[in-house]
This record gives C-alpha cells, sequence and structure tokens, in this order.
C-alpha cells in the first residue's frame, strides 16, 4: 500500500511542478528558477557514499533535504539527526526513514520518496594483459557488473594474456582488501558450453582487475 501511496505522491509532485502558477509573478532582476520535482530512482538501487540524495516527505515541505552522503553513507536529516542510508536500496531507505518518523512519534503517518540526484562515479580499474587497459565506469543504476562484461568493455584478452589466472582485488565495508584468482579461460568456455551470457562472477565499484602475461 505505501508503495503505492508513493507512486501517487509523485505523480502529483510532477503534475504540480508542471502546471505554471495562474497569478503572473511580479518581474525579479534574474529569470525564476523552475520548479523541479523529484525524478524517481530505481527502487532496487543501493545508496551509495558520495551520491546526492533528496529526502522528500509529503506534506511536509520544512522537512525535504538534499544532501550527499558520507564516507559511511550517513547524512543529517531534520528531526531525526544522522542517519546511515548508504548500502541500502531506495526502497529500504524510504521504509527505515518511514519507520524511524513513526518510532519516534515524529509523524504519524508519513510517505517519504528518496530520489538519487547525482551518483558517485564509479568505476572499475582492469590493468595487465588487456587491450585497452584503463577504468570500467558503471552504468546509472547498475550495482554490479559481470567480469566478462568487464573484460569485454577493455577489448577483451590479449594472445598472451594469462586468463586462467586473473586476480580481482576487492575491498569490503570494513576496509579489508580480499583477493581473489580466477580461472576465467575455464569458466568462460564453460558458460559457453552451458549457453549462458554470463560468467556468474560480479564485480563491484572500486574492485581492481588485474591479468597476467603468459611465461612462454
Amino acid at each position: 500500500m505505501t508503495k503505492s501511496i508513493r507512486h501517487i505522491v509523485l505523480v502529483l509532485l510532477f503534475v504540480s511542478a508542471a502546471v505554471a502558477d495562474p497569478d503572473p509573478a511580479p518581474p525579479t532582476a534574474g529569470p525564476a528558477a523552475p520548479a523541479v520535482a523529484p525524478v524517481a530512482t530505481d527502487p532496487s538501487y543501493h545508496l551509495s557514499p558520495g551520491d546526492t540524495v533528496s529526502i522528500t516527505v509529503y506534506n511536509e515541505p520544512d522537512l525535504a533535504i538534499t544532501q550527499t552522503l558520507g564516507h559511511a553513507g550517513e547524512m543529517r536529516l531534520y528531526l531525526i539527526g544522522e542517519i546511515t542510508l548508504g548500502g541500502k536500496t531506495v526502497s529500504e531507505a524510504e521504509d527505515a526513514l518511514e519507520k524511524t518518523y513513526r518510532d519516534r512519534q515524529l509523524l504519524k503517518d508519513p510517505v517519504v520518496i528518496v530520489s538519487v540526484t547525482a551518483y558517485f562515479p564509479r568505476e572499475v580499474s582492469v590493468l595487465g594483459a588487456v587491450r585497452m587497459p584503463g577504468t570500467v565506469v558503471f552504468p546509472r543504476d547498475v550495482t554490479s557488473l559481470d567480469i566478462v562484461d568487464v573484460i569485454t568493455r577493455v577489448g577483451g584478452f590479449l594472445p598472451i594474456s594469462k586468463s586462467d589466472a586473473v586476480t580481482i582485488t576487492h575491498r569490503t565495508p570494513e576496509g579489508k582488501e580480499v583477493v581473489t584468482i580466477v580461472d576465467l579461460e575455464n569458466t568462460i568456455t564453460g558458460r559457453h558450453q552451458a549457453g549462458e551470457d554470463r560468467a556468474n562472477l560480479p564485480i563491484y565499484p572500486g574492485d581492481r582487475i588485474w591479468v597476467p602475461e603468459r611465461l612462454f
């Protein structure tokens, strides 16, 4: 029910922003800024530190705020104070905020809309024996890429690539680096034999991939 209400609220906000004020405004020194309605964000998108997030509470304009998530995914809201939203999906963040408003008896039946107004640049570096070493930027609203997609985006392997010993370095939320060596050659071969398009090896923003050269 709440999700349906959020959808209706978004439509109402969009319509209200699109309708011009029937009373002409007095002339001003500069051009008036157009009304901007919140832009819907994929509910399954995981909020990340560095994302700029807009919080809107229906019928509570004084609680609206736009802020960039801190290193730990935190932001400060009116009435609530500091709260961590990083790592949560947009839908989970909306539910958490609504619950907080209710549990603290700040609002009786809040309807919260969370939208991302600017995404923090998210990328993975691919170095070593690939055709175009460098970084791969994640598309908006994408939380992970399959390793085959990543390798394809840098032009694929070279004839000298040791694709059976690809190193993936991943930093956990606690700051610990985890190094994994994968046999991507057999993984890709097995994927083709099974008629699959993916290797089911997810790569996340901030990961580092190293492809060594074969020793002949």
